[in-house]
């Protein structure tokens, strides 16, 4: 064969082996670009642990501001000559015990509500979001002052005009806090007509059905010196409709709606 021939295929053969490996080289990094990663399923659960830890820390913070800038009110109120301001002071100060933003103390009711002992047979079987809403409804109803809802580890809410009393799967939130049962609902008031009433079983049948078909733990009793907190949710209504009843406010449209839990 002549030399030149070959010479020509041997530099063909280099050219294309270059022109292979170059080839070669981009696809992979071609494909390795697509193949997707592997995710760890945990690392989902991971940032919504950390969200609701943002979300909680933010709440506290919020919560502390509020206090803050109560006492700053407090302390200028104090600081003005009362007797020009004296009417306007009064008229605030029942504004805010309107709409709970003072503590309330005096005689009145204490309800338990709890998951029956059962609950680890039935998960369904549990102390339900819209039990609490009846019977807070149902005490404003019966010309409740103030109310408030206690949870494990010592968690008071006070149960404002704007409260909602809504749930996450099987976790109650109220004023938008995670409380867990048993639940404790103090309500200052006429103590004997509030026991008279949620004594009543012709009213909230519901409950005295589940506590008699499921044992949920359902009991109340009177108390001459109770104590509720002041509010410290959210104030500001976005969405409200007038009644055409007066009364003591009830909860919030958000905790109003929805059926169960």
């Amino acid at each position: 064969m002549n030399p030149i021939i070959i010479k020509i295929k041997n530099k063909l053969a280099v050219i294309f082996a270059i022109l292979g490996i170059i080839v070669g080289i981009l696809l992979a990094r071609f494909y390795s670009d697509r193949i997707p990663r592997f995710i760890s399923p945990a690392l989902p659960y991971l940032s919504l642990s950390e969200l609701e830890t943002d979300l909680e820390n933010e709440q506290i913070s919020l919560k502390s501001q509020i206090s803050t800038a109560q006492d700053q009110i407090n302390s200028l109120t104090q600081k003005v000559n009362k007797k020009e301001v004296e009417p306007q002071i009064e008229e605030v100060d029942q504004l805010k015990q309107s709409i709970g933003l003072t503590e309330i103390k005096g005689a009145g009711v204490e309800i338990t509500l709890d998951d029956p002992p059962e609950r680890r047979l039935d998960p369904n079987m549990i102390a339900h979001a819209s039990d609490l809403r009846d019977l807070v409804d149902y005490l404003w109803q019966n010309n409740a002052q103030a109310i408030s809802i206690t949870g494990a580890g010592n968690i008071e809410e006070r149960v404002g005009p704007t409260t909602s009393i809504d749930c996450i799967v099987n976790t109650v939130l109220i004023n938008g806090v995670k409380i867990v049962p048993p639940f404790k609902i103090k309500a200052v008031g006429d103590s004997q007509k509030l026991l008279a009433a949620v004594n009543d079983q012709n009213q909230l049948k519901d409950i005295y059905a589940r506590k008699e078909k499921e044992n949920l733990t359902f009991n109340v009793a009177s108390a001459q010196d109770l104590s509720t907190p002041k509010f410290t949710g959210n104030i500001i209504l976005q969405y409200a409709k007038s009644s055409a009843q007066g009364g003591s406010p009830p909860t919030g449209e958000a905790g109003a709606s929805g059926g169960k839990p």
